[in-house]
């Protein structure tokens, strides 16, 4: 009976040794970042004092370490210093930051040496980041991915699901429709004023303006850090005449639509940026 009492108290001493080692790793692995952002308050007619739109997130590299390292190493790198929020028409209930600034009056996008951040390849799986219980909602950031090719309503395996770079999505809401194809690995606290005073923000007329994105070339499959070889124009909507542009770029086959032309809200009034990133660091 001893000896099986002692096998016992040695089995349940593992499982709790286990147990604690594997905590600790998760612990571990919860990496966290603040940033700080540049948020104008239209109803007291002046910014926000930066303590008041900082945002504490922890990433989550356990569920999607690749990508996790990545957003970090932009972090450190000082990527998203200066970068502007923006909301896609399209996507109404999302504001993206990342892949945009602004600079010498101009809407311009945000590269590395010239060139687009790398591709991040393997962990955009259909019914989510494996492991991943996170879910596209408030409170919640995402990596924006390379979305679907035009010839199917589908999303492509081998250049969406699992593709992505360095732009981030953070919902205003719950958005189901995402489950399975977006790689969310961050949370943060959904009651922040920080969220809301970027949301409000884009409520405004008097603190955007509209602008259209789109391409002019010829699409190169072998140029996929360089915009697949097309040149990246943005002008106010105001005074963007589809007529007026030669060589428009309108995605066939298995280009990727991402590159067609958009209608976004830039947070520019008179030359005015009313709500950026001004600093990341991880913590």
């Amino acid at each position: 009976m001893k000896k099986i009492f002692g096998k016992l108290v040695n089995v349940v001493a593992a499982v709790m040794l286990a147990v604690a080692v594997f905590s600790f790793a998760g612990c571990e692995d919860i990496k966290r970042a603040q940033f700080e952002f540049k948020v104008y308050d239209a109803s007291e007619s002046k910014y926000y004092a930066a303590s008041d739109v900082t945002l504490d997130v922890e990433f989550y590299r356990h569920l999607a370490p690749k990508t996790v390292d990545s957003v970090l190493d932009k972090i450190n790198a000082k990527y998203y210093d200066g970068a502007i929020f923006y909301v896609d028409t399209a996507y109404s209930n999302q504001i993206m930051v990342g892949d945009l600034k602004y600079e010498d009056g101009k809407v311009v996008q945000n590269l590395i040496n010239g060139k687009n951040p790398a591709e991040i390849y393997g962990e955009f799986e259909y019914n989510g980041t494996s492991g991943s219980n996170l879910k596209s909602e408030k409170g919640s950031i995402g990596v924006w991915r390379s979305w679907y090719a035009s010839n199917t309503n589908d999303y492509k395996t081998n250049n969406a699901m699992d593709t992505g770079r360095a732009t981030l999505y953070i919902p205003t809401s719950s958005i189901s429709g995402y489950d399975g194809y977006f790689c969310v690995v961050a949370k943060f606290d959904a009651s922040s004023e920080a969220l809301s005073a970027i949301k409000a923000v884009f409520d405004s007329a008097a603190t955007y303006t509209e602008y259209v994105i789109y391409y002019t070339g010829t699409y190169d499959a072998d140029k996929k850090d360089d915009n697949y070889g097309l040149t990246f124009n943005a002008v106010r909507a105001d005074d963007f005449d589809e007529n007026e542009i030669e060589g428009l770029f309108e995605a066939e086959g298995d280009q990727l639509v991402c590159y067609n032309k958009k209608t976004v809200k830039i947070p520019v009034v008179g030359g005015e940026v009313y709500a950026e990133i001004t600093s990341a660091k991880v913590r």
